[in-house]
């Protein structure tokens, strides 16, 4: 069976940290699940339940296995995820069905571990998109179902009006959970949908001047050293005015996709206003920052939008120092860009270095006609 995608909104700032995110919510869940394991077996000893002498331990040694798998990389972090819901299911409808034999006869209602299907079902609608979360969910809670359905049928429950009043209840409070978390996934995917509205630009794809602005903070607080790139189109005005307005789109838009191809990772391309972007990059030394942009400065030449036969830029690029304001490293960026605009444009200035790469004159402005 292929294992579902993990409920993965991917993020305008910095994928990298989602990932890290989202492993250490792993490790705590494997903490917990396996917290959870040990304390069951010291709650029932000496006298271990036939199942759980032999399941808990297993359910353990397989999330802490599962753990060193993700960490050294032996497994993807979404099929770890995915291994560890079904067998964890998997051991939640065993104790079902091995309680209507032990537990319920005696007690005339159901054990502890039956309070943990609703977090089986919560964390479904957590863990995945709706529709394959609503299909996990619904598909244990018909299994569920069943169980509790032929043993009431069989005569346990028919014969024990509080065994019976107690597996409705179980019944009801899971469907209800279901519903409810249903609802809320419904309205998760509706505000994260906003929420990438509000994030992204919608002509080009590419964090908008908010998302960058708030990634800026995010690194700040951190104390984070990164690089910024901050670049302008050469003679953008021109193409809207000779070309039109849709093809300045089609140029805006091939800009955003090069800049794109180029991030290394962690790096975030935003478009910053007008024809002008931003890249904010993991603190990069100068010839590996050269090396990106003239990779990207040779995409932006070799595109054609109708009858503009190329794309040039001015590039402006600092490195932030220790303890300096994302609002100073950017004004370091945007003086070498205008720098290079005084210099006659199409040409790349490191704040710090002060040395460029002077354009050739095989390169054309953009805006040059076929």
């Amino acid at each position: 069976m292929k294992t579902p995608r993990l409920y993965r909104p991917a993020p305008l700032s910095d994928p990298t940290a989602w990932v890290v995110s989202q492993k250490r919510m792993f490790l705590l869940l494997v903490c917990l699940g396996t917290a959870a394991a040990l304390g069951a077996l010291w709650q029932q000893a000496p006298r271990f339940d036939p199942l759980d002498r032999v399941a808990l331990p297993a359910v353990a040694a397989l999330l802490l296995g599962l753990q060193l798998s993700v960490s050294r990389g032996w497994l993807t972090l979404h099929a770890a995820v995915g291994v560890a819901y079904s067998v964890t299911t998997l051991y939640f409808l065993l104790s079902l069905e091995h309680q209507f034999h032990v537990f319920a006869p005696r007690m005339h209602m159901l054990s502890e571990s039956s309070y943990w299907f609703p977090v089986l079902y919560a964390a479904a609608f957590l863990l995945y998109a709706p529709r394959r979360a609503a299909w996990l969910a619904g598909s244990t809670y018909l299994l569920t179902f069943g169980l509790c359905l032929y043993h009431l049928l069989t005569g346990l429950g028919a014969n024990d009006p509080q065994l019976a009043g107690a597996v409705m209840q179980f019944l009801l409070v899971g469907a209800v959970m279901i519903v409810l978390e249903a609802t809320f996934a419904v309205q998760r995917v509706h505000l994260l949908a906003a929420r990438e509205a509000a994030y992204r630009d919608a002509l080009t794809g590419l964090a908008n001047r908010r998302a960058a602005e708030e990634r800026l903070a995010a690194l700040a607080r951190a104390r984070d050293r990164f690089t910024l790139v901050l670049f302008d189109l050469d003679h953008f005005k021109a193409v809207n005015d000779l070309h039109g307005h849709a093809t300045g789109d089609l140029v805006l838009r091939g800009v955003a996709g090069a800049a794109q191809s180029v991030l290394p990772s962690g790096g975030t391309a935003a478009r910053w206003g007008g024809e002008e972007f931003l890249l904010i990059l993991p603190a990069l030394p100068d010839w590996q920052v050269r090396a990106m942009l003239d990779t990207l400065r040779a995409h932006l030449l070799s595109q054609r939008h109708g009858a503009v036969t190329g794309v040039t830029a001015c590039f402006g690029v600092a490195t932030a120092r220790s303890g300096e304001h994302p609002d100073d490293v950017l004004a370091r960026a945007d003086d070498a860009m205008y720098a290079v605009k005084r210099r006659g444009r199409n040409d790349v200035l490191l704040a710090d270095v002060r040395r460029t790469h002077h354009r050739t004159r095989e390169e054309p402005v953009l805006g040059t006609l076929r």
